[in-house]
């Protein structure tokens, strides 16, 4: 299929050929009929690409802070490849689109194919030809009665259908706005949201004020409903609301505006009336003058995006609703609210239709957003070939010669999954490697699964991972793909008798990690965890100081992991599996590896607070008993200071003393005599541990870890958290 991407570091705009999405449970693939240009938010996104690094890092100087962030924890090296990827790689536009149901998921049985949706989402509601959408941001569009001829009759049209994600951010708007028949509401900002707000707004029975620089955009504001409007620099604002509204001040007034100016918020709160009430829409600059609103007791509001449900994972990924009775006005909801004001004549969007532009032809749309076109544009909208010859065309699941034939001594990778951190910490480690050959990449996003094939010269690039587990060719399979899904996919590659190299965990349920016990006891394939701290080499030298040891190992291993919000993927149970199973199994194989001993048995205690936007088993003290007599200690922390050193391990043993500090320092001490290491490159051996790997399966060497210590060390995280939950000791 094709689909809009930009490329950040260059600014660079086209079309690029992509595989279709995944079809995943909880959503359905929609065939893209029509979408919408936003030309606020997508014009920000698309002059950020166009600034020079310095510029991006003064628009954003909360990513700069990110960057800092990463310097510190992971040292140069990495940082910049995560800043470079980010920087070269293929991003998606648009978020409010409408089309056809070609497919449904499992668990997305409200709809059918055939369906006519209109659809919402960054990253989701593409300007693709096909994309896959989450049930939640799916809405039916509604019959009306002299619907448009062909596939679509009897249903609002497409190119209207398509305003619905614009006006639901509209719609958010007037409902924090808490409007009432007959109040005077002044919208400020008339570009398309704001436009939107006043057709809402009438529809709602308001007199209506519009404010806007543009005297084009206050015409067509009048054109569309608005009572009155004034154009900021050509009249006086404040006494023309005054009059508008009888002397008595705007009921509500809505602003809808964006830019670095803190005028919007000023004049809003100048125009209401004494205890009136003020919602943002828009991003604008928020320094609210005290005495202005203090002195009218002013109400001001935030309103957040499309309503209810934006940003939770569990209501967008996850497709829980929220009940009516508690909550009446949620995001999809207000999608559907505003497609039966369009459906029953209420609300007519044509007007704000300025410009249409088919598909093939968007790079001319984006011309007017970059300014290289100097026409007047509110809403403008791409048309997308729907005929069923071209849906054939674009229904591709890869791209790329498939089933490469391997020379002698080859290694052919399939990789499932590609996202920061393979692309960072992996891949380069890989690529150029003697005797390897990327085959082929699978992701979820055709856009993801091409972008990683460009960077990384892989033959091909598929949104099916089934591919890679059926074609012989490909002897080793890399499942990196998010934690819940690992235990069922390596199994899986495991009984076909491949190769595998999963980033840890290794499963997150016993029963998962006994379904990876049984395919690898059945098959001949190797296994391998990404379980790369054994392999830093400070790590290595740590370990080797206390060759020929004597006696037990007293271990202190403190990790300064840093806070993650409840809403994280990595955090839920069902998909993450938690940070102990998540993370914390680096620390139990690392305990393993200087031991060179299974664990058996664990005992943890995590701190208990009333703070509810804290996961208490983020906090925790995980005691192991390994059977060599040795004693670690894991302590895992998120509630420090991220700036700090993340990750700190001190060893007693034999009249000795090793110390290491964050992958950067060594401190040794044996008989009085102190050996202090500093390397200025942290090394958490990622690169050691990728070329281990393929040693192994290209030379057919021994793999670096053994089964049973993989399979022990998924099993102490699994017991670790049964431990937390007892308040017991428990065996391995």
């Amino acid at each position: 299929m094709k689909q809009i991407i930009q490329i950040y570091k260059t600014g660079e705009l086209k079309i690029e050929t992509v595989p279709e999405p995944a079809l995943k449970p909880g959503g359905v693939l929609v065939q893209t009929h029509h979408s919408l240009i936003s030309a606020g938010t997508e014009k920000m996104k698309v002059d950020d690409a166009n600034r020079s690094f310095i510029g991006m890092a003064r628009a954003k100087p909360d990513q700069v802070k990110q960057v800092i962030e990463t310097f510190k924890q992971q040292g140069p090296m990495a940082t910049f490849r995560k800043v470079w990827n980010r920087l070269d790689s293929f991003t998606p536009l648009g978020y409010s689109l409408a089309g056809r149901v070609i497919a449904v998921g499992k668990g997305a049985s409200d709809f059918n194919v055939g369906d006519m949706v209109a659809c919402a989402g960054a990253d989701l509601a593409n300007h693709a030809e096909i994309n896959w959408i989450p049930v939640n941001l799916c809405a039916k569009i509604p019959e009306v009665a002299d619907g448009v001829e062909g596939d679509t009759a009897g249903f609002l049209p497409t190119d209207q259908a398509a305003f619905t994600t614009v006006g639901s951010i509209a719609m958010q708007g007037v409902r924090q706005a808490n409007v009432q028949v007959g109040e005077s509401v002044a919208v400020i900002g008339l570009g398309l949201v704001g436009l939107l707000a006043v057709k809402i707004l009438k529809a709602a029975g308001c007199e209506v004020f519009g404010i806007d620089i543009d005297p084009r955009k206050s015409e067509l504001a009048k054109r569309i409903g608005a009572d009155a409007t004034v154009i900021v620099g050509e009249a006086d604002v404040i006494s023309s609301a005054l009059s508008f509204s009888g002397g008595r001040g705007m009921d509500k007034v809505i602003v809808a505006s964006g830019g670095k100016s803190n005028e919007p918020i000023i004049t809003a709160g100048e125009i209401a009336r004494d205890r009136g009430t003020i919602v943002n829409i828009g991003i604008n600059r928020m320094d609210v003058p005290w005495k202005l609103y203090y002195g009218k007791e002013l109400i001001l509001k935030q309103s957040r995006s499309y309503g209810p449900g934006r940003y939770d994972p569990e209501y967008e990924d996850k497709g829980r609703d929220y009940p009516i009775g508690y909550v009446r006005w949620t995001e999809k909801r207000n999608m559907e609210s505003f497609l039966k004001l369009m459906a029953n004549g209420d609300i007519d969007v044509s007007p704000l239709v300025t410009h249409g532009f088919n598909f093939d032809d968007a790079k001319d749309a984006y011309q007017l957003l970059e300014g290289r076109a100097t026409e007047f544009y509110v809403g403008v909208i791409l048309k997308y070939d729907v005929s069923e010859e071209n849906l054939g065309k674009a229904r591709i699941r890869s791209i790329g010669e498939r089933g490469v034939a391997k020379t002698p001594g080859q290694t052919n990778i399939g990789m499932i999954g590609a996202g920061n951190f393979a692309r960072t910490m992996l891949l380069p480690h890989i690529t150029g490697e003697d005797g390897v050959n990327l085959s082929c990449v699978a992701t979820s996003t055709g856009i993801t699964a091409k972008d990683t094939a460009r960077k990384y010269n892989f033959d091909r690039c598929t949104t099916d991972y089934k591919e890679l587990i059926d074609d012989d060719s490909i002897d080793t399979v890399m499942v990196l793909t998010r934690h819940n899904l690992h235990g069922p996919m390596v199994a899986e590659a495991l009984t076909t008798g491949k190769n595998v190299y999963v980033e840890k965990p290794l499963a997150i349920t016993e029963e998962s990690l006994d379904v990876v016990k049984s395919a690898y006891e059945d098959g001949d394939g190797k296994l391998f965890v990404g379980f790369n701290r054994r392999f830093a080499p400070l790590v290595v030298e740590m370990k080797s100081f206390f060759d020929k040891r004597t006696e037990p190992m007293v271990i202190t291993y403190r990790v300064n992991a840093g806070f993650k919000k409840k809403s994280d993927w990595y955090q839920q149970i069902d998909i993450g599996g938690g940070r102990i199973i998540g993370e914390a199994c680096h620390m139990i194989d690392t305990v393993q590896f200087f031991t060179d001993a299974l664990p058996d048995s664990v005992f943890a205690r995590a701190i208990r607070t009333s703070n509810v936007s804290v996961t208490q088993e983020d906090n925790v003290i995980i005691t192991i008993t390994l059977n060599d007599g040795s004693i670690a200690s894991i302590t895992y922390l998120a509630n420090g200071d991220p700036m700090f050193p993340k990750e700190y391990i001190e060893i007693f043993c034999d009249g000795k003393v090793a110390v290491m500090d964050n992958f950067s320092s060594l401190v040794t001490m044996s008989n009085g005599n102190m050996k202090k290491q500093k390397n200025f490159i942290q090394d958490k051996g990622h690169k050691a541990e990728m070329k281990r790997f393929i040693e192994s399966v290209r030379d057919g060497t021994e793999a670096p870890i053994s089964f049973e210590s993989l399979y022990t060390t998924s099993k102490v995280a699994l017991k670790t958290h049964e431990s937390l939950m007892g308040n017991c000791l428990v065996k391995i």
